[in-house]
């Protein structure tokens, strides 16, 4: 999987782009034969919940669905199986979709594709499907390329799940969904994990990034400090002379202090 965790670029989207925790019974719970629009909903922000509020979730939806034929997972275990396989195969999916250079990738395309992914993702964790480490993985990093903060944020919760479960190597993609998540609710990253360009530029920069937070921090999660990050972007631009050293972008973002994350900083 590649490491380069880049800014998602803006593409067509239709309502049932919501995210999924923004509605979560609409999604999490939502009938194969009802309409997904619920004009009724309430829109919820999970951001002050316990994480284990949005990972419960998944043990209850299946129970709640009218007309729920199949056994949840946890009482079928060739229902696992194949749900869990078809995890793997939706994140493969996503993988080879970005399998080539950032510039040659066609978002128009590949839009709504991660669209229809991120909703398989969504039916499945309804299920309750969601048990080993590489289930919560493979959902983390096809949210992690969604369209709004709480796709991202649903990317550190599963991320962390992974990691819970004994997968370590899950504190990166811990520490870009959260980036991620920050930065498109207008706030500075943390961990440094993410690039940009500004406006009418070709060269990449970092995003602005919380000066506060530990570098002890990154490197735990990330396993590069700030300065390294630095060199990562300068990287991304070595193919092209005139960008010349790399910057942080100019987007004015709001600082992340401590407190901006309950229950993790």
């Amino acid at each position: 999987m590649s490491n380069r965790i880049l800014r998602p670029l803006p593409h067509a989207t239709t309502r049932e782009a919501h995210n999924v925790l923004q509605y979560p019974r609409k999604y999490l719970c939502r009938s194969s034969t009802k309409s997904t629009h619920d004009n009724e909903a309430v829109p919820m922000k999970l951001v002050h919940m316990p994480f284990i509020f949005i990972i419960s979730l998944n043990l209850g939806c299946a129970s709640v669905r009218a007309g729920f034929a199949q056994k949840p997972c946890v009482m079928d275990a060739d229902h696992y199986a194949q749900r869990a396989a078809e995890l793997q195969a939706i994140v493969k999916a996503d993988q080879d979709d970005r399998s080539g250079s950032p510039d040659s990738i066609n978002w128009m395309k590949v839009g709504p594709r991660d669209l229809q992914r991120r909703m398989l993702v969504a039916e499945i964790f309804a299920e309750g499907c969601f048990r080993e480490a590489q289930d919560y993985t493979a959902a983390a990093l096809v949210f992690q390329h969604g369209d709004t903060a709480d796709h991202f944020y649903q990317t550190f919760i599963w991320s962390k799940r992974a990691v819970d479960l004994g997968d370590t190597k899950q504190r990166w993609l811990m520490a870009a969904g959260l980036d991620r998540f920050l930065i498109r609710s207008g706030q500075r990253q943390l961990f440094a994990t993410q690039g940009g360009k500004n406006p009418g530029s070709s060269c990449w920069c970092l995003e602005p990034v919380e000066n506060t937070f530990p570098d002890t921090k990154r490197t735990e999660y990330t396993l590069r400090t700030l300065d390294q990050s630095m060199i990562w972007i300068n990287s991304l631009n070595a193919e092209q002379s005139s960008c010349g050293k790399s910057q942080y972008c100019q987007d004015a973002l709001r600082p992340s202090p401590a407190g901006t994350v309950p229950g993790f900083w």
